[in-house]
């Protein structure tokens, strides 16, 4: 099996074991922190003197490049990373920043998450599903259950083209990790 395809296996497989909205964005947060670690270490000279004096200093625990968003600014400043690559990064981390400091436990069809995911440019959300709609348009248990039932089938459809967006966004990182910067 190829490395890239086993490496996309287990982004899936980590980002589908979470329930919740708040816990799936922990966990693609930090598989992309991982990879943008990764990554700015590899943009960086192999020479002797910069690894040993330089490099340590920078990604060190004191270091300015300890800090995500430093690094992404680096990253993209260089090139290395697209501004939609960028953009993306900057509005999970902050949507999750959101729900860390908010009591409220979200869904995924709540205004707050869907507005923006939705800004997400490798997102492609379903079709406008409005449960409230339906639900006063038709009356009684079964219609109910069936609007219960509708309402599960979209969030998963949205949980699921959030997990493919964030995946795909997580491999383009790790691939980037390929190139030789530095001759």
């Amino acid at each position: 099996m190829p490395e890239s395809i086993l490496q996309e296996d287990i982004i899936l497989e980590k980002l589908n074991q979470q329930a919740d909205i708040h816990s799936l964005l922990k966990v693609a947060i930090k598989l992309i922190n991982d990879n943008v670690n990764k990554l700015i270490l590899k943009v960086f000279r192999k020479e002797p003197h910069a690894i040993k004096f330089v490099i340590p200093s920078l990604v060190g625990k004191n270091g300015p490049l300890n800090d995500i968003s430093v690094c992404l600014k680096l990253l993209y400043a260089l090139g290395i990373i697209t501004r939609e690559e960028f953009e993306d990064i900057e509005l999970l981390m902050a949507v999750l920043d959101e729900l860390d400091n908010d009591e409220k436990k979200y869904t995924f069809l709540d205004d707050e998450i869907l507005g923006p995911i939705s800004l997400l440019h490798d997102m492609v959300l379903p079709p406008n599903w409005n449960p409230q709609q339906e639900c006063e348009k038709k009356a009684g248990i079964v219609d109910g259950l069936k609007s219960s039932m509708y309402q599960n089938r979209y969030q998963q459809m949205i949980r699921s083209a959030l997990i493919i967006a964030i995946t795909d966004l997580t491999l383009r990182i790790s691939n980037k990790q390929k190139l030789d910067y530095f001759p």
